[in-house]
């Protein structure tokens, strides 16, 4: 009976301990890469993400698609990502510092190449329950969307059929900003 006793706990304790590696591995593998991409560009700047570090981060996708990124802090400000796309397939997903999915945008909903996302904190419950209602309404050139981590990634992937055709949606793609919006008048 004793020995049917640890069995039990010792598989408890190792499904236990899976759930809990299956649970935290990720968002930490998730930070340590970003950190490291992110080091020598900085926040709230855009880059087109470098074939070595594109196979490292992406290896599933084929090494011709092309990938930018952004790493926002809207801790201080409202960031503005200005995209500039080329014709054809392209994805944006918004990933928090967790690495859940906040926000994703493609080519057939967007309805065009050039917009803008607005990226800012989401506001607290208190900060909710304090506003009027009498605000005045924001002027917007394309969507908003707000985060309850102050920090996380912006990332494009655009996916090409042919290799030749990366230089060209590289040198589209490295016209988007990504940058702190000025505060309204």
């Amino acid at each position: 009976m004793a020995r049917l006793y640890w069995i039990l706990t010792s598989l408890v304790l190792a499904i236990a301990v899976h759930a809990a590696y299956v649970l935290v591995a990720p968002s930490y593998a998730l930070h340590k890469s970003l950190d490291a991409l992110v080091a020598d560009r900085g926040v709230n700047r855009f880059f087109i993400v470098e074939a070595r570090d594109q196979a490292r981060l992406f290896p599933a996708f084929p090494p011709e698609d092309v990938f930018g990124a952004c790493a926002f802090d809207v801790s201080a400000a409202k960031i503005a990502l200005v995209a500039n796309m080329p014709e054809g397939l392209w994805t944006l997903t918004v990933y928090s510092a967790s690495g859940d999915v906040i926000y994703t945008l493609n080519d057939k909903q967007s309805g065009t190449a050039h917009f803008t996302v607005t990226l800012s904190l989401a506001p607290s419950l208190v900060e909710m329950i304090n506003q009027t209602g009498n605000e005045e309404p924001v002027n917007t050139t394309g969507w908003d969307v707000q985060t309850n981590e102050p920090t996380g990634v912006a990332v494009f992937w655009i996916p090409l059929s042919e290799p030749a055709m990366r230089a060209g949606v590289v040198r589209t793609l490295a016209k988007t900003a990504c940058q702190v919006e000025p505060p309204s008048s």
